[in-house]
């Protein structure tokens, strides 16, 4: 049990990442805080669930 929740951290983490990158990446091109905000939570909101689902296809998460 522990191991599983070990891996959905790591999954948060990364979609956090994703996230942090997408909103730097949108400051870079110019533009305003809000659309940096708006742009990290896309990307967060995309990333998390690929994320859930390649740790559920690898057998780690789930069932």
């Amino acid at each position: 049990m522990q191991l599983k929740l070990m891996y959905v951290m790591i999954a948060l983490l990364g979609a956090l990442g994703a996230a942090l990158a997408g909103s730097l990446v949108a400051v870079m091109e110019g533009g305003r805080g809000t659309e940096a905000v708006k742009s990290g939570a896309k990307t967060f909101a995309v990333a998390l669930p690929l994320l859930i689902v390649v740790l559920t296809a690898l057998g780690v998460v789930g069932a």
